[in-house]
């Protein structure tokens, strides 16, 4: 710590230098050599933090949670046997900023529908994809409002559901019709330019950006985030968070002050809820929606939204499908569901609900959160008939 002279500046303070009680470092996050934390509190801006990507602790993090969960595959074989050359060879890469994204295999998967994913090499850019999400991902918290949900830790489909019950119990009148809308090929219309732009709002550290930018322009395209890519969907989050402020805070308030009404919004990724006491209100949030999304960022609508009451159809959306009655399960993982219990209780005899919680605890775990009566007839159809079911009630 200490005065060091420069030409152009004269005396000032040195890199090193901390000085807790001067409060305009806040908006800096300055970075303390070899320790592998930021000094004082991350800022709106991002600086000094691209060291924390090349860590020796977040590059042996990053590589464990790559491979975590992949089984015996050749390529993480390999890597094992030489980690820690590849490691050193990795940190020296990342620190000297020679570090070039390798080539995807292309596949092609159907999930409902046919998906095209880019699967990038292990060693080094899934374990680089996961020591950047390590640093960055805690620290874009600040940037999303609180109703958007994917890729943040304590949130999730569950909370989205928990919130969009507690507004539809809460303000009945005021929820009354739904809009429910999605994106064209979201992840691959993400346009690169624009996705930059956003990124140069919330980091300044120019070691990082270049890092980013390498792994955002690494399909060859000015288009799309490689889906397959651990760091696409937090890229894909941050895409609309700013979207997400628009619609809460300049969209609401023209749509009070136009209508007298207000709006709740809910976004999982791409996946969009807007419930509302007008439906006149709703087609105005369709069109003001449609105007962002086509000159900020490139995307359209797609072309199936619904704009409907309700306790006419229910909202089917993040696995559930609730009105201001209750709450259900999708029909498809409800049917999933019975379809497995009918395997397995071949198998094992089923006595009791206690069975069901420990021979399927994560379909347990979905059905506990629906309304207790369809939770009571979900394990009653199962216990008392033994087979499965193919009634599905509606709520209320």
């Amino acid at each position: 710590m200490g005065l060091i002279k420069t030409e152009e500046y004269g005396y000032c303070y040195g890199s090193e230098t901390i000085l807790p009680g001067y409060r305009d470092m806040e908006d800096t996050g300055f970075y303390i050599a070899d320790t592998g934390v930021l000094y004082v509190s991350q800022s709106k801006k991002l600086k000094n933090i691209y060291p924390l990507v090349y860590d020796c602790d977040n590059l042996v993090k990053a590589q464990y949670n790559a491979q975590k969960g992949k089984g015996d595959r050749a390529e993480i074989n390999d890597f094992n046997d030489n980690i820690n050359e590849r490691l050193a060879d990795l940190y020296v890469s990342l620190h000297d900023m020679t570090y070039v994204p390798g080539k995807y295999k292309i596949k092609d998967i159907i999930d409902k529908k046919k998906r095209t994913i880019m699967i990038a090499p292990f060693y080094p850019d899934r374990i680089v994809h996961h020591s950047v999400i390590n640093v960055l991902g805690p620290r874009w918290i600040h940037v999303f409002v609180s109703h958007t949900y994917a890729c943040i830790k304590g949130r999730g489909i569950h909370k989205c559901m928990e919130d969009i019950h507690h507004a539809l119990i809460t303000d009945r009148k005021g929820t009354e019709f739904c809009f429910k809308m999605d994106i064209t090929k979201y992840f691959d219309n993400v346009d690169h330019a624009a996705l930059k732009a956003i990124i140069r709002r919330v980091i300044a550290d120019q070691q990082m950006l270049w890092l980013l930018d390498a792994i955002i322009d690494s399909n060859g395209k000015d288009k799309g985030l490689p889906i397959g890519n651990f760091t696409s969907q937090y890229l894909a989050n941050l895409y609309l968070a700013y979207f997400d402020h628009w619609v809460l805070e300049e969209l609401n308030r023209t749509v009070r002050d136009k209508f007298g009404v207000r709006i709740y919004y809910y976004r999982y990724m791409d996946d969009i809820v807007v419930l509302c006491a007008s439906k006149e209100a709703l087609h105005y949030v369709l069109d003001m929606m449609g105007l962002y999304l086509a000159s900020e960022l490139k995307l359209e609508i797609k072309s199936n939204w619904q704009i409907f009451p309700v306790d006419d159809r229910g909202i089917d959306y993040v696995g559930f499908r609730q009105n201001h009655y209750g709450i259900l399960l999708r029909k498809s993982i409800l049917t999933r569901f019975y379809s497995k219990f009918r395997k397995i209780s071949k198998k094992y005899h089923v006595k009791d609900i206690d069975d069901i919680k420990h021979l399927f605890p994560s379909e347990y775990g979905w059905i506990l959160r629906c309304s207790e009566e369809h939770s009571n007839f979900i394990f009653n159809n199962c216990l008392q008939h033994g087979k499965e079911c193919i009634e599905y009630r509606a709520a209320g």
